[in-house]
């Protein structure tokens, strides 16, 4: 059974491959063959780590990197964890960075009572890596073999890793690593659209390193000053990202983020915001045509519409709530680019016939200057 899922999987992978347009020097990418970027084959696969905090956005990215053909997801790997965040003075800051580049090598030995019993109890942990999900069998045995694991993952020429519980100065370790030779994206959200996102998840309340919109707000500084130091050292291996930048343009952002990630194409069909010839493989633009243009599905859903997604705390938080967090987060917003809501005019104008237009109408973004 396991050589057969083997073989099938290695027939999908050449199927998904067929028309795929290889670098071939681009994008400091010299893979000019499927061969080049399969490990099973001695190649190097492309690698990306998506590095953010719960309800920034994270899902949606993480399924655009997942929309790239013949992907291999690794979906939230920390989840064992619990609902905490892991920086460098963590008990769990070298345990997490080995758990990590062991599963980024395609390494699951050693993780049976850890990792996988875990996801035996919590399937979400492999079924986001839909790929491996579907070649495990009816009753997903598979799935939690470290061999047939191992295996797997080593077919595949392109990783993606989302992380949300590991802050960005301790996930720099990865990037310091040459034999992953990982690109890593720090994804970022407004502070009051994160907290007004996780009010809807019964796991955060107990949490401070969740409900608490000073620690948010205090990773968002420190990963700031992180992603000023990053962007200096990796300028073609770390880049910031703005939830609510992809959610206005998702084809426009997806593109240069697509480039920067080497997985750009020369093939494709116009994106409809401009019309021109895109970089994108048609399974990503399908993605973006059915994901971003109407709601539908629970609060876990990726089906959004993505010009409103990300402001609806606008309506949803009241003034005294966007106060509260405001007031614990101003320096994360002023470094971010995000503006403050002046709480003062909104509540005089709540009594007179305009009641809600200043909230409705507020544009939060500003400029995002990293110096």
């Amino acid at each position: 059974m396991l050589e057969m899922a083997l073989d099938e999987q290695r027939q999908l992978i050449d199927e998904e491959m067929a028309s795929y347009s290889y670098p071939q020097g681009k994008y400091n990418v010299s893979a000019r063959s499927l061969e080049d970027l399969v490990p099973e084959k001695g190649g190097t696969p492309l690698r990306n780590v998506l590095v953010t905090t719960w309800r920034s956005g994270s899902t949606f990215l993480g399924d655009v990197l997942n929309s790239q053909p013949a992907n291999f997801y690794h979906y939230e790997p920390l989840l064992p964890l619990g609902i905490i965040q892991v920086g460098e003075k963590s008990p769990y800051a070298n345990s997490s960075i080995a758990s990590l580049r062991q599963l980024l090598l395609c390494n699951y030995t050693g993780m049976e009572d850890s990792y996988l019993a875990y996801g035996q109890e919590h399937k979400w942990l492999m079924s986001h890596n839909t790929r491996l999900w579907d070649s495990c069998g009816g009753n997903h045995e598979l799935c939690w073999n470290p061999d047939f694991l191992t295996r797997s993952c080593r077919l595949f020429p392109f990783q993606s890793m989302k992380v949300v519980r590991l802050r960005l100065r301790l996930a720099a370790t990865l990037l310091q690593d040459k034999s992953l030779n990982v690109r890593m994206i720090l994804l970022v959200r407004d502070p009051r659209g994160t907290m007004q996102s996780r009010r809807h998840r019964e796991w955060c309340p107990p949490s401070p390193d969740c409900s608490d919109p000073k620690r948010l707000c205090k990773d968002l500084v420190d990963d700031y000053w992180a992603a000023v130091e990053l962007r200096k050292l990796y300028p073609d291996r770390f880049l910031v990202l703005r939830y609510e930048d992809l959610s206005l343009n998702p084809s426009t952002v997806t593109q240069s983020l697509f480039e920067f990630l080497g997985l750009a194409q020369g093939i494709g069909v116009p994106v409809e915001e401009n019309k021109d010839e895109t970089l994108l493989h048609p399974a990503i633009i399908h993605f973006l045509e059915t994901h971003t243009k109407a709601d539908q599905g629970g609060v876990s859903s990726t089906h959004r519409d993505s010009r409103t997604a990300p402001f609806r705390w606008r309506k949803e938080l009241s003034p005294i709530e966007i106060n509260s967090i405001q007031s614990s987060c101003r320096e994360a917003l002023h470094l971010w680019g995000y503006k403050e809501m002046s709480i003062k005019k909104v509540l005089g104008k709540a009594r007179g016939p305009h009641k809600n237009t200043d909230i409705d109408d507020f544009n939060p973004l500003g400029s995002l200057h990293m110096e």
